[in-house]
Parts: structure tokens; C-alpha cells; sequence
């Protein structure tokens, strides 16, 4: 009987799950929106019933169940009791300050101050605070754990020092595990909601754009992701640490952050709003046409949507120069120059947008099987957990599929 994985990625307004054999093929998938704000309890709701239809399709194909894996975007915080703060919301007048080289370190400190703030009884009562898909690990498993992407993120967590002077009781927070990690197995009644074995083990998944990555095999020097939502985000592979290549101006547009593979980095150019703008554009331009019709009549017709048609072009040029940016520093750098990028996410769906892009940046733009690399970065992480592969590096390479390319016309620009 054939094996696979059920992958749940925490979305900020829905829960996506994929059910992934070993060999990467994606043989179900659901996406459950929830009702409201996306609070822990509906996580749990949502993954309950995904879980179940997976378990289903497992059965009607012959396959067997070999793990779950969670992973989720961040820092989204939730206690024990259910209380949720989401990695976007900032309420309103709660006293919450936090200022000086701490907050300017963290990611989570300043929203642990923040939830502290806005939930004090549920902070006091509750034995644990999680980020997201640390909690859902928990309600399934029982077991209290925090993921670290890297040894390397930790000051981007938190330090025994750095909760010290935000005044927050370390004993809240779970300890450090590692991607892949076994958690546990699933709890009776986790089990019976599913209808899956109580056998079935649980493994950590990682923050959402860490295993876009994973997701993408962006874990090597010289590969390059475009991870392109609601947001956009440019992610080079790169070594050594760009700061010993250039200097802070130069590199006052790039995000650096450590990859989850020792001893490479992430260097990312963000494009805050691209998708959200995009959005916007075709509500009002063409509210009734799907995203691809919609860029394809644009194409076809510049002159009758010249204002949309030029949001197109200054888009596509952002994102050029953003590209353009990071293959400068890898060359610099002595990086390998990569000569495509891969792309995931909302805006990976749509063929007219990709073909555009393509011919702006001048280079081709691949994309997986399986556009929500979240949930193949999820699938790599069992398997890696199951012992299938020998590393993370080793379970991208066999399971990121590609699917399909879009060559630029005309030559390359960067």
C-alpha cells in the first residue's frame, strides 16, 4: 500500500490542506475558509474536517496515512483557552509599548507584549502561549512546542535575556524544536474526530514563508523564489552573509534572514501590497471576469484600459527591479546567477500574469505542481521526520515538481 502525508498550512482567513504521497504527487486538496476572524478554535474545526475527507481519499485510493504536518503564518499568537491574536491585527488602545534593541530584534516579543496587553486574564490563566500552527500541533498531540525555523532565529524569538526585559514569564512559552521534529501522535479524541489511528505521528512544520521556500527548493545558493499573495516577496538563496558583501546602504532594500539550511541566508525585496492592489484593480475594472481573463484582456486592449494596463507594466517593473537587485548581489557575492525563478502563491495561478512578468524580468518563471508550496514544504518535513529522506535538502529535490515554465519573449533583461 502506498504512503502519504496530510499537509495543513494556517492561512490568515483559511485553512489549506493537501494529502501528498512520497513521491510528491498531490492526490487531495481543500481549502476551508473560516467563519469570521480566523481564531484558534476554527483551526482546529477546519483541520478536523479537511483531515477527514483526506483520510477518505487515502482510503478510496489505497493509500495509507504515514503523518501529519502543520505549519502556519506567524507571528500569529494563541493561548491555551482559545484567545487568538493574528499576526496583522494591532487593537486599539491597549498600553502595549516595547521600544529600544529588543523589539527591534524580535518578531515575537513585541506581539507577545501585545497579546499580554490585549488578553491579560487569558494570559494568566492559560498554562501555554503558542504561535499558530504550535497550537493546532498541541490539540491534536497534547504536546507544548515551540518551532525554530534555525538555532539562528533565536534572537528573532526570544532569548531567556530578552524576556527578561519585556518583563514576559518564559515559563508561557514552549521549548524549541526543530522542523521535522516528531511531536507526538494523535490524541483520542483527535482521532476519533478525524477518523484516523490514534498511530498516526504529528511532525512540525515551520513559519508559512519558510516552507514556501522548502516548498520551492529555494535551499540551495543561487535559487530564487517569488512568493507572490496578498504580498510579494523576492527570496535569493545566497552565502556568505550578504552584510560581507555590501554595505548597509547598499543593502537597506534587502531583508536578510537566516535559512533554514546552516550556514546559507535568506535575502528577500518585498513588495508590501502588490496582490492587494491587484485586487482592488479588478474589482473595479472588471469585478465578473477570473484574474487571468482579466490580465488577458488587458494585454489584448492597453489603450481601453490604459490606467490598468499601466499599474500592469509599474508591477511588473517593481518586481524586475527587485529581481534585478538580488541577482546583482549574488554575482557579487560569488552566488551562482540563477537563470529562472520559481513562483508560488495566489498570484502563481494565474498564467496571463506569469507570461507578462516573464517578459519583463527577460528570464523564465517556473511553476510547481503544486502552486501552494506550503504544503509540499509540509510534505518534505514529514517525510524528512519520517526518516524517508536524510535531510530537508534531500526531500525537496526528490518531492518540488515543476510543472510548468513560461518563457520571456524576446531577450533576457537582467
Amino acid at each position: 500500500m502506498n504512503g502519504a502525508v496530510i499537509c495543513a498550512d494556517i492561512g490568515t482567513s483559511s485553512l489549506k490542506t493537501a494529502l501528498v504521497d512520497t513521491s510528491g504527487a498531490v492526490l487531495f486538496y481543500v481549502r476551508i475558509r473560516f467563519n469570521g476572524t480566523g481564531g484558534a478554535e476554527r483551526w482546529y474545526e477546519a483541520f478536523t474536517s479537511a483531515a477527514a475527507q483526506a483520510k477518505t481519499a487515502a482510503r478510496d485510493g489505497g493509500c495509507r496515512v504515514l503523518g501529519i504536518c502543520v505549519s502556519g503564518n506567524g507571528p500569529t499568537l494563541a493561548a491555551c483557552t482559545g484567545e487568538t491574536l493574528l499576526w496583522n491585527e494591532t487593537p486599539a488602545e491597549t498600553g502595549a509599548t516595547l521600544s529600544g534593541d529588543t523589539a527591534n530584534r524580535s518578531l515575537f516579543i513585541p506581539r507577545l507584549t501585545l497579546f499580554h496587553s490585549t488578553y491579560p486574564a487569558a494570559w494568566e490563566r492559560s498554562p501555554y502561549i503558542f504561535s499558530g500552527p504550535e497550537y493546532l500541533i498541541w490539540r491534536l498531540t497534547g504536546e507544548p512546542l515551540t518551532i525554530l525555523p534555525e538555532s539562528r532565529y533565536r534572537e528573532a524569538y526570544w532569548t531567556e535575556e530578552s524576556l527578561a526585559a519585556a518583563r514576559l514569564e518564559a515559563e508561557k512559552l514552549p521549548p524549541f524544536v526543530p522542523p521535522a521534529h516528531r511531536a507526538g501522535f494523535l490524541s483520542a479524541q483527535a482521532a476519533r474526530q478525524t477518523g484516523l489511528p490514534s498511530d498516526v505521528p504529528v511532525f512540525c512544520g515551520a513559519p508559512d514563508f519558510i516552507v514556501a521556500l522548502i516548498g520551492t527548493d529555494t535551499l540551495r545558493a543561487g535559487t530564487v523564489c517569488d512568493r507572490a499573495g496578498s504580498s510579494e516577496g523576492i527570496n535569493l538563496c545566497i552565502a556568505p552573509h550578504p552584510a560581507s558583501v555590501w554595505t548597509p546602504r547598499q543593502l537597506a532594500p534587502v531583508r536578510i534572514l537566516p535559512a533554514v539550511i546552516p550556514d546559507l541566508y535568506n535575502a528577500s525585496v518585498l513588495i508590501p501590497d502588490s496582490g492587494i492592489r491587484f485586487s482592488a484593480l479588478k474589482k473595479e475594472t472588471a469585478p465578473d471576469a477570473s484574474y487571468e481573463n482579466f490580465v488577458a484582456e488587458l494585454i489584448a486592449r492597453p489603450k481601453r484600459y490604459a490606467a490598468a494596463y499601466a499599474f500592469l507594466t509599474e508591477t511588473a517593473a517593481e518586481v524586475a527591479n527587485g529581481v534585478s537587485l538580488l541577482f546583482k548581489l549574488a554575482r557579487d557575492a560569488g552566488c551562482p546567477v540563477p537563470s529562472r525563478i520559481r513562483t508560488t502563491g495566489g498570484q502563481a495561478k494565474n498564467g496571463a500574469w506569469l507570461q507578462f512578468k516573464a517578459d519583463a524580468l527577460g528570464i523564465p518563471i517556473e511553476v510547481t505542481a503544486c502552486p501552494d508550496a506550503e504544503l509540499i514544504g509540509d510534505a518534505v518535513l514529514a517525510c524528512t521526520g519520517l526518516n524517508i529522506f536524510a535531510d530537508i535538502q534531500e526531500g525537496a529535490a526528490a518531492l518540488v515538481r515543476p510543472n510548468r515554465i513560461f518563457e520571456p519573449h524576446g531577450a533576457a533583461a537582467l
